[in-house]
Parts: C-alpha cells; sequence; structure tokens
C-alpha cells in the first residue's frame, strides 16, 4: 500500500481511472489454450498460440494463476523448487487439464500479469470502475472522491472514499468512509463498505451481503451476462453508501467501551474464532500494537483501539500474507457491522 498520510495526498477517483486506462492502453489480452503453455524451471512461461508466441517472466499473481489453473495448492506451488514447480505444472497441466481448455492471457511490458479461465466473463477494471462511480449518491460530489490503492497486481483492492463521509471517535482523529472494491483469486469481485482513517492511512472493511451471497462470482463467458454482472455490482454499491452512517455511529460507540487487558487471554482466544479466524502469530501482534496504541493517548484502552491496532497491521504490515491482511480488515469491519461490547463476567469480545 503507498504511504499515504492524509486523503489530500491521495489521487482523485477521475485520476486513478485515468491512470488505470493508460495502464490498459499498454496491455495485450490474448486467447490461448491451455496446450500452448510450458513452465520452465526459470520462472518464465512458453507460449505457443497462434495468438502469441514467445518466451515470458511471470508476475507473482500469474505464478497464481498457473497453481489455480493446474489446480495445485498455491502455498505448496511456492514452496517446490524450481525445477519441482516446472515438473509438477507441466505434468499436471498434461494429465489433469483438457487440452483444448480456453485462457485468456495478459501481458504488458513483456510480462505476463494474468492467466484466466476464458469460459468465464472477464472483470474489466474500467467497466467496474465506471459502474461503482455511477452509483456515488446524489449528495457526495464525484469530484471529490479520493482512492486508497492496497494492491495492484493481476488482482486488485481500492477503496473510494469520501472525506466530507466521516466521523471523529476521538478528538482530531477522522475516519472517512466510502467503498471497496477487490477481486478474488479466482475472480470474483467484491464490493463492500470501507473505513479510512485518516491520521495513520488504516483501513477497515465493512462487509456487504445481498441476503445470500458477499462474492459477486463471474458467470459465463457470454455478451449479454456483462449487464447483469455489472449490475449487481450497482447494488451492491448502493447499499455500501447507504450503510456509511450506521458503521460510523458504531465506530463512535467503540471509543466508549473499555478494554481490561489485564486477561488477555479471553481476548486472543476470541480473536482465533469466528468471524476473525487469526493465527496466534497475528494475534500477538495486534495485542503488541494495541500497546501502542495506548502509549499514545494514555486514556484507558477501549474496542476503538483494537480496531486501530487490527486495521494498521492489516493496512500496513507485507510481512503477513494477503489472506490474513484482508481477514485483519474484515474482521475490524464486524465491530461496526454487529452491537460490539465485552461481557461483564468472562470479558469475551461479543458481536451481537
Amino acid at each position: 500500500m503507498p504511504t499515504i498520510k492524509s486523503l489530500l495526498d491521495a489521487p482523485t477517483l477521475a485520476e486513478f481511472i485515468e491512470k488505470i486506462r493508460q495502464q490498459e492502453n499498454t496491455t495485450g489480452c490474448f486467447d490461448i489454450l491451455a496446450y500452448d503453455l510450458e513452465f520452465y524451471p526459470d520462472g518464465t512461461l512458453q507460449v505457443a498460440s497462434k495468438n502469441l508466441q514467445g518466451k515470458f517472466p511471470v508476475s507473482d499473481e500469474a505464478d497464481n494463476d498457473l497453481a489455480h489453473i493446474a489446480e495445485i495448492p498455491d502455498h505448496y506451488f511456492k514452496d517446490c523448487d524450481p525445477e519441482l514447480r516446472s515438473l509438477s505444472f507441466n505434468r499436471r497441466l498434461r494429465q489433469k487439464i483438457p487440452a483444448e481448455m480456453p485462457l485468456k492471457l495478459v501481458l504488458q511490458k513483456d510480462i505476463i500479469l494474468k492467466v484466466s479461465n476464458a469460459k468465464l466473463l472477464s472483470a474489466p477494471r474500467l467497466p467496474i470502475l465506471d459502474t461503482v462511480s455511477n452509483a456515488t449518491p446524489s449528495n457526495i460530489q464525484k469530484e471529490d472522491l479520493k482512492v486508497i490503492e492496497y494492491e495492484w497486481n493481476g488482482q486488485f483492492d481500492v477503496s473510494i472514499i469520501s472525506p466530507i463521509s466521516n466521523c471523529q471517535p476521538r478528538e482530531n482523529d477522522t475516519v472517512a468512509f466510502g467503498i471497496n472494491i477487490s477481486e478474488d483469486r479466482n475472480g470474483a469481485i467484491q464490493v463492500q463498505g470501507a473505513a479510512f482513517r485518516c491520521i495513520c492511512s488504516n483501513g477497515a472493511i465493512n462487509r456487504i451481503c445481498d441476503g445470500r451471497h458477499h462474492r459477486i462470482r463471474r458467470p459465463i463467458n457470454r455478451i449479454d451476462h456483462q449487464r447483469v454482472f455489472l449490475g449487481k455490482i450497482s447494488s451492491f454499491a448502493h447499499d455500501a453508501w447507504a450503510q456509511w452512517p450506521q458503521h460510523a455511529d458504531g465506530l463512535s460507540r467503540l471509543a466508549n467501551i473499555p478494554i481490561d487487558l489485564q486477561r488477555p487471554a479471553s481476548l486472543m482466544s476470541r480473536l482465533r474464532q469466528a468471524p476473525f479466524f487469526l493465527s496466534a502469530g497475528v494475534v500477538n501482534r495486534i495485542l503488541h500494537r494495541l500497546h501502542t496504541e495506548i502509549d499514545v493517548h494514555q486514556n484507558g484502552t477501549t474496542l476503538y483501539d483494537l480496531w486501530n491496532a487490527m486495521t494498521f497491521i492489516g493496512s500496513h504490515e507485507h510481512g503477513l500474507s494477503q489472506t490474513y491482511r484482508m481477514r485483519l480488515r474484515l474482521g475490524a469491519g464486524e465491530f461496526t457491522r454487529h452491537e460490539s461490547k465485552i461481557c461483564g463476567e468472562c470479558r469475551q469480545l461479543l458481536l451481537t
């Protein structure tokens, strides 16, 4: 994530869209077949298609795509030595994947950025951003929207923040709200609420659900399906904007709910359960950051400090996997999606 100390430093939505437009002007998309590929120990991918021929280096995200296409667990694929990675991919591709399986390959500056299943509708970034922009409420000026970019390397994860949609849980500590758009490794799109703590550039995500799903999965690749796909994105975006006031109210309440750190075991246990699902190591990082938050303001420990600790690690600690960083931002969002409190007897964190 870029270092952005305030929303004033962030690009506007219009500037961000233009940046992506320029990037995509230098990007080529090629339809290929599974049997057109061969992976080499040096990390390059040989492509022998009628549409594209050559040997190209592979980005980290495209590396994950190759594991997904060959049905290889990505954590295993990353741990393999170069020879075994090459052997595993090529053998699995020949034995398990139909030779005629259509794929879409994205190439930029002779680097493979993405390899995806062409049977499914692509997730076009510019139309998605335009759709989200058009869902902006009438009381918010599109020209004022700012973009916080978390990831952009074959996948994307951006928050579009309205500086005027904000609250101050503590004096001179402003949190602004908006929406977040992200792409799963399988290409599904998530449109959710977003919060951005201006003083330290921390971000949280507030999950949106249509009653059954919170992911918008890519349909079969047909022209008439794109309108429905973008329509769902628009609907989720409208819901996310409509819910920001309740998240602002919930966040302000967190600053008045104390935490007793004399009994950290109960808090650690709760953060390892649903909906957080954090490892013991990640929870220890949270507690360490929590003490830093306490030292800064010295007014007692509250759930707002815990929210800050989780969002700080989720936004800034790149030593963590993308999965845990996303869980931390989503976990912090659960505090304002529910009625959050601490049980007076067992001191457990409750989300009701």
